[in-house]
This record gives structure tokens, C-alpha cells and sequence, in this order.
């Protein structure tokens, strides 16, 4: 059987002009070499005020089969490949790029198809760019340094954790091979974007130099509290409350949960710096790039939008305020 084939603009414009020299609708479609019904059914259901226009009609038809375009294919070579390719090798996931791509084409894309795709023809990228769950997490039951007058989560505010404004943060380091080096962590739970820095040691002096570099620049807006675990490197956070205007908080030991932004941050940027890594090898323009990859990548939360964009467009606001 031949497949259906649809109408073409030069054929809609043929029946345009037949049915101006009132030809009836049976002798259209042997002129045009088509089957009577389907002339019928394109007069009917694209005609307007009881008149044929080619140009309408073939608009009409161009929106119905987007509509019901079946998901995207991707070929070999194409733009789509192209695309796919381009974003995964920023490290971005399949559900990623097939969200951003839907959002800016309005054209359907699977994520399940990139997978099969990309395991199919493309996969050395697998091993190269897609995301690996760590071990589960095991927590050391070994006591811990006290850190003095601290004011617990309890006492954070309960909208904080419906993420409903920008400006709360959750911070945290994450530690060289040999317990050599360190990165503070600072993430703002709202927006996601991450700000880090390489730290010379993991000494409390480090972390608060850090911190009033990393937020001296942002409006006191965006930096409302800081949530840490109970490292001891975070033990002047009393200093880092009268420096950066942020009250501090501190999560349960054993619960990370309670600062899941950062946690879940953290092993995002495990993926390019991995457990064992020697931090002398990683150089502060190394971090940027992670950084920026990591910023710049969308979330389905936000429909789409990357954590720098939510973020920037609060920090906009502030600027623009003031």
C-alpha cells in the first residue's frame, strides 16, 4: 500500500484556483491525481467564512503537524546529533538536553532516546561524561570537634526550607588526596548555583578568608544564612556572621540531608574532581571551569533555566533597586 502523502503548498494552490473556476471536487482530485475524499477533507477542515485560501490552509496544516510530530529521531551528522553531542560533552544529562532542547524548539525530544542513541553509536561518551553514583554514604561514629555557640537548624527560619527567596546558602569542604588541600563549597539552595575556592589547608582561618572573599560582592539581599556541618574549619563562624552579615546555622551530625543542596552539589563536583584527587593538580582555573559547567547546566525545577540565570536575575534585581 502507498503511504499517505500529504498535500503540497503548489497542489493547495491548485485547488484554489479550481474551485474559482467552479470545478467540482471529483474532477479536482483526478486532475490533481488524488483520492476525492482527501481533497474533501482538506476543503472542509481548513476552509474559513465558507472560503478556500491556499495560504490558510497550508498554515493550518504546517500547525497540526507539529503538533502531532511524533519525538524527534536523531540521525547521524544532523543538527540534533550535534547538538546532543555538543551538551553532553559539557557534561550536561540526557534529561538535560532533551528539556533545553523542547524548551527552545518546542519540538518533542525523549530523553530515553538520547540514552539509547548515545549507548548505541556514542558510547565512549558514557564512560567519559555521564554521571556515576558514589557509595552509599556512611557516617563516622567517632566523636566530633565541639564547635562553640553554635545556633543549630533548628532555629532556621521553616520558609528556608521551601526555598522560596534567594539568599540562603549551605556550605561545606571537600578534601584532597591525603587529607592535603581543600575546596569550601557554598551553595545557594534556591537558585543551586555554586560558588568554591581552593583553601591553602582546612583550618578555620582559611575558611573564613574564603567566605568574605567569595560574598563581599553580593548585596546583603542574597546573603541572608549560611547552613554548615560541624567541621571544625567553620568554627569562627561567629566572625564569619559579623563579616558577611549571614547568620550562620549548623545542621545535625549525621544528617546530611539537612544541607541536601550542598551534599548533592558536592558529588556533582566529585564528577571532575574525584575522591583521592591531589589538589595540587587542580589548578584555581580548573575549579572556574567545573564551576561554570555546573552553573550553566539547566534544571528541570526551573523549567529549564540554569542555576546562574535564576540567580542573576534576583542579583539584577538588587543592582537595579539600589
Amino acid at each position: 500500500m502507498k503511504s499517505y502523502k500529504h498535500l503540497s503548498y503548489e497542489e493547495l494552490v491548485k485547488i484554489e484556483t479550481l474551485l474559482e473556476e467552479d470545478y467540482p471536487i471529483h474532477e479536482i482530485a483526478i486532475k490533481l491525481s488524488r483520492n476525492k475524499s482527501t481533497i474533501y477533507r482538506c476543503i472542509s477542515n481548513t476552509s474559513t467564512q465558507n472560503s478556500f485560501s491556499a495560504d490558510t490552509a497550508y498554515e493550518l496544516i504546517k500547525s497540526r503537524r507539529l503538533k502531532s510530530t511524533k519525538p524527534r529521531k536523531i540521525l547521524p551528522n544532523s543538527i540534533l546529533e550535534k547538538y546532543v553531542v555538543d551538551l553532553i560533552e559539557e557534561y550536561w544529562s540526557p534529561e538535560q538536553v532533551a528539556g533545553m532542547w523542547t524548551s527552545a524548539t518546542k519540538e518533542s525530544l525523549c530523553h530515553e532516546t538520547i540514552y539509547q542513541y548515545i549507548y548505541k553509536y556514542k558510547p565512549h561518551l558514557v564512560k567519559l561524561y555521564f554521571r556515576r553514583k558514589g557509595k552509599k554514604y556512611k557516617h563516622d561514629r567517632k566523636s566530633k570537634y565541639q564547635i562553640l555557640n553554635r545556633r543549630m537548624i533548628d532555629e532556621r527560619p521553616a520558609e528556608v526550607e521551601l526555598r522560596q527567596d534567594i539568599g540562603h546558602w549551605e556550605g561545606d569542604t571537600i578534601i584532597g588526596k591525603n587529607h592535603k588541600g581543600a575546596i569550601i563549597t557554598n551553595v545557594e539552595r534556591k537558585s543551586g548555583k555554586l560558588i568554591a575556592t581552593k583553601l591553602p589547608n582546612r583550618c578555620a582561618e582559611s575558611v573564613l578568608k574564603a567566605t568574605i572573599d567569595d560574598f563581599k560582592d553580593l548585596p546583603p539581599r542574597l546573603c541572608i544564612s549560611m547552613t554548615y556541618d560541624n567541621g571544625k574549619e567553620f568554627s569562627l563562624h561567629q566572625d564569619i556572621e559579623k563579616e558577611t552579615g549571614m547568620t550562620v546555622y549548623f545542621a545535625r551530625a549525621y544528617a546530611p540531608w539537612q544541607r541536601g543542596s550542598n551534599e548533592s552539589t558536592n558529588g556533582l563536583l566529585r564528577q571532575f574532581i574525584p575522591k583521592g584527587t591531589d589538589f595540587d593538580t587542580v589548578s584555581d582555573e580548573d575549579l572556574e571551569r567545573y564551576v561554570n559547567l555546573l552553573n550553566n547546566r539547566p534544571r528541570k525545577r526551573h523549567g529549564w533555566l540554569t542555576p546562574n540565570q535564576v540567580f542573576n536575575q534576583e542579583l539584577n534585581t538588587c543592582r537595579t533597586s539600589s
